[in-house]
């Protein structure tokens, strides 16, 4: 994915009519990157919408994460008997961005150091 500068770049530089191929090798990215940015002409970085393999089976994952005391290997083991088609990276990364079963890390402490100390 290309960042935001990169694209403002690849913009800058196609106003300055300078080719494809070149804003391709000086940036070190492929031409294909390139006629993209200058498709879209924005700068803006396209958010990325991809399904969520575990949204279907919801419901079902959090009565398995309380039957099995919060093991995941087991809900994966449970879900994939029953039907689902799922790895269990995608089971891990579905309870982590929804907030099942894991609480991010608390700061251990605050620190208080001077300069050279």
């Amino acid at each position: 994915m290309l960042s935001q500068a990169q694209r403002t770049t690849i913009l800058e530089l196609n106003a300055q009519q300078v080719g494809k191929r070149e804003i391709a090798r000086v940036l070190g990215i492929s031409r294909a990157a390139v006629r993209k940015v200058l498709r879209s002409n924005s700068t803006t970085v396209p958010e990325l919408q991809r399904p969520q393999k575990a949204e279907p089976y919801r419901q079902q994952l959090l009565e398995l994460f309380d039957q099995c005391q919060g093991n995941l290997v087991r809900v994966h083991e449970d879900l994939v008997a029953a039907g689902a088609e799922m790895s269990y990276q995608a089971l891990t990364a579905f309870c982590r961005r929804h907030g099942i079963g894991y609480a991010p890390p608390a700061p251990a402490g605050q620190y208080d150091f001077a300069p050279g100390e």
